[in-house]
């Protein structure tokens, strides 16, 4: 994104939905499959082209969330390539809930070092090859349909990768590549009137991991996370959401584990690994609103910052992504949207992101 010019190209972005009869004794139709191929173009990808699909089960009774299962390859034309495979389970009558992620990645990028201010010139390039398994666990406290209103459950994580650096304007980093293992807890409330696009209610998590070699990996740090997103109807099909995420590292974590703004959920369209420290702070701030057939739009505000500590945290200026966006409806009953958002980064710099779901 160093030029500043990103073009944003979703072409021949449709539907494919088939929707089959859940049962020879039922006369009502049940949508089980969803998939859609994207387009698109960045600086950090150039061409970016993929196929994402999305298998659903019938939910346990009417109301309750239904589990999911979410397929996306996408690869560029600069040698890039990312597989993600992500159940998202309800069992038990949603008395259990777990949403995981099988992730692969042979990636290349740049390493601008660490700080909230990078120079976007200066960088280093990198390859990366990781794969991970990202399994949290979240368990009912209250008993069913109430069960996700309030869980406690386990987090693991962990991850194999292999990174290598070349000769660039910035040092390689300290720490990279290796085995990351982790365990901990998440604690989360949970009040949407639905988990994909929610009109109203509220949601909040606390989550701390502990990485250890004991546990069979390299490094030894922690991380904590602090999630908050409102969400309440206007007018006219339109509903606002807000959302606020606070998380932490402590120790010496890898470079690309560190504090930051993600570009995929969190302050949309900037360049994964820009901004990297111990700490990050972003806020967002979006307008939804249902069109017609099965499309919605978006429009959105996101800022965010990163620092070594709190109160240089506290201290550090702001990056501003506004941005508008577009959806398409991949499953009526589940209310679950394919996205594409483009903003502008700090009033200079494009961004594309296109992904499954809402980023908040």
């Amino acid at each position: 994104m160093r030029t500043g010019f990103l073009i944003f190209l979703l072409i021949g972005l449709f539907q494919i939905a088939i929707a089959q009869e859940d049962s020879l004794k039922e006369k009502d139709s049940f949508q089980r499959f969803a998939a859609l191929p994207v387009l698109g173009y960045a600086e950090e990808t150039g061409l970016k082209y993929g196929a994402m699909m999305m298998v659903f089960t019938r939910p346990d009774f009417p109301g309750a969330d239904a589990t999911s299962f979410d397929f996306a390859v996408i690869g560029t034309t600069e040698g890039q390539l990312e597989v993600n495979f992500s159940p998202d389970l309800y069992l038990l009558g949603g008395l259990l809930h777990s949403d995981i992620s099988f992730v692969y990645w042979n990636w290349r990028a740049k390493y601008y070092g660490i700080g909230n201010d990078p120079d976007r010139d200066r960088y280093t390039r990198y390859d990366m090859d990781l794969f991970k398994v990202i399994l949290p666990v979240d368990i009912g406290i209250l008993p069913p349909p109430f069960s996700r209103f309030l869980s406690f459950g386990p987090y693991f994580y962990f991850e194999t990768n292999d990174a290598s650096f070349h000769s660039g304007e910035i040092s390689s980093p300290r720490y990279s590549g290796g085995i990351r293992s982790g365990m901990g807890y998440q604690i989360t409330f949970d009040s949407r009137d639905n988990v994909n696009w929610p009109v109203f209610g509220a949601y909040g998590q606390f989550r701390q991991v502990f990485y250890s070699k004991a546990f069979g990996g390299d490094y030894s740090f922690f991380a904590q996370t602090v999630d908050l997103r409102a969400y309440t109807f206007l007018f006219w099909g339109t509903s606002v959401a807000i959302g606020a995420y606070y998380d932490i590292r402590k120790g010496d974590a890898p470079f690309d584990m560190l504090s930051t703004l993600d570009g995929i959920k969190r302050f949309r369209g900037v360049e994964r690994g820009m901004y990297l420290d111990k700490q990050s702070f972003s806020t967002q701030l979006e307008f939804r609103k249902t069109l017609f057939w099965r499309l919605a739009g978006t429009i959105f505000v996101e800022a965010g910052k990163v620092g070594p500590y709190f109160s240089k945290l506290a201290r550090n200026d702001w990056h501003f992504a506004p941005g508008f966006g577009g959806r398409l409806l991949l499953n009526k009953s589940e209310k679950t949207y394919a996205r594409g958002d483009i903003s502008l980064v700090d009033g200079k710099y494009l961004g594309l992101t296109i992904y499954l779901r809402e980023a908040f």
